[in-house]
């Protein structure tokens, strides 16, 4: 069964979203107003996601999502009334995984937070796959750094100093990453 926290920011909506919820076989774990602290809470209830109603998403509301989306990372969606595209971006910046903007019938709920959860995934493994490129390529500047640095000292060719340094992260079990960037620090520091 999936977990809601439901977040009600002004709308007179609530009460039947949480009725539409309940039939669409949906636990809401939690019903609360907007606030800062909002990755505590998350903590705290476990939800699978969170779902925002709000006539009009406030500022407040859009950086509350923001903050939580930083430390308790969910699928969040929005049901609004308002289509305005600036605030569409603001809450897709926030962290909003999917923006609804009218009523939705009771028939379409479980498609949308599908869709919603779906989206999360998939921006979850693209921030994931883009953390992890980015540390390989550090590692790779690290690499060719201390790859210089031991044909300068040594006065060898690239391929032995990569080989000495892949030989030195085999024998310490470290990432040959790791060990250039502690080679080019230490060297550097003792320049």
């Amino acid at each position: 069964m999936l977990k809601v926290l439901l977040i009600n920011d002004g709308s007179g909506h609530a009460g039947l979203l949480a009725q539409m919820l309940a039939q669409a076989d949906v636990c809401i774990v939690g019903q609360i107003a907007p606030c800062m602290g909002l990755e505590h809470v998350i903590a705290g209830l476990q939800p699978d996601l969170v779902l925002i109603d709000s006539d009009a998403p406030s500022r407040d509301t859009l950086e509350a999502v923001c903050v939580a989306s930083t430390e308790s990372r969910r699928p969040v969606v929005m049901f609004t009334g308002n289509g305005s595209r600036d605030i569409l971006r603001e809450a897709l910046k926030a962290g909003v995984s999917a923006y609804v903007v009218g009523q939705v019938e009771a028939v379409r709920i479980e498609s949308v937070l599908a869709v919603a959860i779906e989206r999360f995934a998939i921006e979850q493994a693209l921030r994931e796959e883009l953390a992890d490129t980015r540390v390989r390529l550090a590692e790779r500047q690290w690499v060719d750094k201390a790859k210089g640095l031991l044909m300068q000292l040594k006065g060898i060719s690239e391929d032995e100093a990569y080989k000495r340094l892949r030989a030195e992260a085999m024998k310490r079990q470290k990432r040959i990453g790791e060990i250039a960037q502690t080679m080019v620090e230490s060297a550097a520091w003792l320049a």
